[in-house]
């Protein structure tokens, strides 16, 4: 048997929902032991998230594979002091409530030095800590929203916004959030020194938007002093940074066209490629036409330059085009809806789905660790749990209490158990 690369470090996990729970998960996922503290009868929020199948969560079973989880009432003092004796034995402390709230219950990072100095404490949030935003709600269409990416990722036919259908700001918060905590792990064993992280959706979701905000710095000046709201959205959609829709501002041809019966995905960056394009879809007139001798003259024409593709790709089947396009190596992709993607073979070879068998759910497949190492595992244990379900194993482990003190505490409710 492999060992995991975290086999050994163990989270005591606060986050509710998926910005902190996925983070959680990531570690799991490479062998670190989860605790997952939750408040008792409701648990984490997202037990109740759909879709629901057997009375549970499709996305709390997909959020929260591989870890324990206690169920504590943090509103009462023997239960703040339960999760403080538990501290000391834990490596790494997670949390996304929002800012503040830690803060009150004692658990904030300053307050969990005092119990464990070399503690690796992570916090994310809708916009960080100690900032004018930092008590503004935070959801991911929100983030979505204030970030930009909905007006970059708006119609350019009625100019509506648009909202990735994920969550994508909570999923690259986590993604970050674990990634930093590995860094922190690492730094740790170089120096003895723990650290507090902050992570805010707001910047992480900024960080992967291209080159969006490159665009505003270098050629800001062509619209900052332009004052009709009209003409400054025309020349914003124009530079690429508002309404993009499926193009890029960086290239065209860059889109999915229409086929008889679907639709494709292709792009040209190079000359030598949108030549060997024009080829194919007999427009080989366009290939000395000086009005697209280049990339920075075919991205400013990108609407033409669609309608042209479009005009051979329409007349074709999916099928068709995929085999011209691959026989001339030009990169090309059908447009698959989920289910295909879910019955494609090749998720077997890459083990893209595993299944878990749930106590209650019973068997069934979630999105696998993507991530494939050469000397260490990384695979799912252990479907999500039940809340509460490891009170008993983490109470008497690391504390070492007694069962007769868990059926006390049980009693008082301080702790909760389904």
């Amino acid at each position: 048997m492999q060992r995991k690369i975290f086999e050994g470090i163990r989270v005591l996990d606060f986050s509710q929902v998926i910005s902190g729970s996925y983070a959680t998960t990531m570690l799991g996922d490479l062998g670190a032991e989860v605790i997952k503290v939750e408040p008792p009868i409701i648990g984490d929020t997202l037990r109740f998230a759909g879709p629901v199948y057997k009375g549970e969560s499709g996305f709390f079973l997909l959020n929260n594979r591989n870890k324990k989880s206690i169920s504590v009432d943090l509103k009462k003092a023997e239960g703040v002091n339960l999760v403080k004796e538990l501290i000391p034995h834990c490596d790494i402390i997670t949390q996304n409530f929002k800012p503040g709230v830690m803060k009150k219950l004692g658990l904030a990072y300053e307050d969990v030095c005092k119990l464990k100095e070399d503690i690796i404490y992570a916090s994310v949030s809708g916009y960080g800590f100690d900032n004018k935003y930092t008590d503004r709600p935070a959801y991911d269409n929100i983030i979505q929203g204030e970030s930009g990416l909905a007006s970059l990722n708006g119609s350019p036919i009625d100019g509506r916004p648009y909202r990735s259908p994920l969550s994508i700001s909570d999923y690259t918060a986590g993604m970050y959030s674990a990634f930093a905590i590995a860094s922190a792990i690492f730094h740790r064993q170089k120096t003895g020194q723990g650290q507090n992280i902050d992570i805010a959706m707001y910047d992480s979701l900024i960080s992967i938007m291209d080159n969006a905000f490159l665009i505003c710095d270098l050629l800001g000046d062509q619209f900052s002093n332009i004052n009709n709201k009209e003409e400054k959205e025309n020349t914003l959609e124009e530079m690429g940074l508002k309404n993009q829709g499926n193009r890029h501002p960086g290239a065209a041809p860059h889109s999915f066209y229409k086929t008889q019966d679907g639709f494709i995905a292709h792009m040209s960056l190079t000359n030598k490629m949108w030549h060997q394009l024009l080829e194919i879809i007999g427009r080989s007139d366009l290939v000395d036409d000086p009005k697209y001798n280049n990339l920075d003259k075919r991205k400013n024409l990108w609407r033409e330059i669609d309608q042209i593709v479009e005009d051979w790709t329409s007349k074709h089947t999916t099928e068709e085009v995929i085999s011209i396009f691959e026989q001339n190596k030009l990169p090309v992709g059908r447009i698959r809806n989920v289910d295909e993607v879910y019955r494609d073979s090749h998720n077997d070879q890459r083990g893209v789905f595993e299944e878990v068998n749930h106590p209650v759910a019973g068997k069934f497949k979630i999105t696998n660790i993507p991530i494939k190492f050469s000397k260490t595992s990384s695979r799912i244990e252990s479907p999500s749990p039940q809340l509460g379900q490891h009170n008993q194993e983490v109470l008497q482990g690391p504390l070492g209490y007694s069962s007769e003190k868990i059926e006390d505490l049980l009693g008082k409710k301080i702790v909760y158990q389904v």
